[in-house]
């Protein structure tokens, strides 16, 4: 093998090369490891605004659960001692799969008040946290969130709230929307302290 020569000005032109493409590479891992972790956070972003309208939501149609469950015809001591013909009777309903629909009544009977149960005690527990807490602002936004879905036949309007509270139309919305973020983070655990961080 022949042995190659390089003189003095082309080391130093290969080193200036070998430098540029070492900080090209550096350089291009850095931009790409940025782009990963803003991907990342633009997922949990959605992620989190899908919960938030899920958690609106659910508390927007918290009476009409409330009532669902109250009125559904079906419970489980009753699908043990009655007949498909007696059950079927109260639906108003026949079908050739009976069965089938008077266990997916009750499945989602217990799927809902199971949803109602942890609404309540994350509504309660966010009251008594804000009472704990000493902080008039939270504690306002607690009770106006239960005003607003919890308590009462129907909901209140905002004029009602916002002279019991003795502030803005515009305030008692923005306190409901500040709610609503709070109560989304107890609903949704982890993925909701995520967000807090």
């Amino acid at each position: 093998m022949e042995s190659f020569e390089i003189s003095e000005k082309d080391s130093k032109l290969l080193s200036i090369i070998e430098k540029l493409v070492d900080e090209g590479v550096a350089k291009g891992i850095k931009n790409g490891l940025e782009q990963a972790r803003n991907e990342e956070r633009l997922k949990e972003k959605l992620t989190f605004d899908i919960k938030l309208k899920n958690t609106r939501l659910l508390l927007k149609n918290y009476r009409k659960f409330e009532s669902f469950c109250k009125q559904a015809t079906v419970s489980e001591k009753e699908l043990e001692s009655a007949t498909v013909e007696e059950i079927l009777d109260k639906l108003y309903c026949s079908t050739y799969d009976e069965v089938t629909i008077v266990q997916g009544i009750l499945a989602s009977k217990k799927r809902t008040e199971i949803i109602m149960t942890h609404i309540k005690k994350i509504i309660n527990f966010y009251i008594f946290d804000a009472e704990s807490s000493k902080n008039d602002e939270k504690s306002r936004r607690a009770h106006i969130l239960e005003d607003l879905y919890i308590k009462g036949k129907k909901q209140p309007a905002m004029s009602v709230l916002a002279s019991k509270y003795h502030i803005s139309e515009r305030q008692v919305h923005r306190d409901k929307n500040v709610a609503i973020e709070e109560i989304a983070i107890f609903m949704f655990g982890i993925d909701g302290i995520r967000k807090m961080q």
